[in-house]
């Protein structure tokens, strides 16, 4: 149960993490929004490892014996967030949020099958009716668009 309640609160917070970096993004421009959050959550890191009393990760030689592939993390998570600012700005909070979910859907597909060969079919329709109802909100949004700009004129006519 605890891992379900950790799971929301971890969406609760990358939900406000998103908005409060696209306003940031929206501000200072979206490369010095994204470098705000990395730096702020760098500070951060280091205030934690020092707290914990593991000031060694702090040596050089230990950062050279690091692989790799673990700093992929962080090239992924800066993309991620520059994309985040990006596409929140153009299509909102709920919208970049249900594709957000959609890409990570699919990676975790994809994921699950190369390191665990899993592969369960049904994913793939969750994540069909995932689209289906992107496309569906979107298509409504855009109607109701349609109808205002139409309410809009009709009032300067008049």
């Amino acid at each position: 149960m605890i891992y379900y309640m950790v799971a929301v609160a971890n969406g609760f917070l990358n939900t406000i993490n998103k908005m409060v970096n696209v306003k940031a993004g929206e501000c200072l421009g979206t490369a010095r929004g994204a470098m705000i959050n990395y730096i702020e959550a760098t500070v951060i890191a280091f205030c934690l490892v020092y707290v914990t009393g593991n000031g060694g990760e702090f040596r050089l030689e230990y950062i050279k014996e690091v692989p790799l592939l673990f700093y992929l993390g962080s090239i992924c998570g800066l993309a991620a967030m520059i994309f985040l600012i990006v596409g929140t700005k153009q299509k909102g909070a709920m919208t970049s949020t249900v594709l957000m979910l959609l890409g990570q859907l699919g990676t975790s597909i994809v994921l699950d099958y190369v390191f665990f060969e899993v592969f369960r079919p049904i994913q793939i329709v969750g994540i069909f009716l995932i689209l289906v109802g992107i496309t569906w909100k979107e298509k409504l949004r855009e109607a109701e668009s349609a109808l205002n700009l139409a309410k809009a004129n009709e009032e300067e006519t008049e």
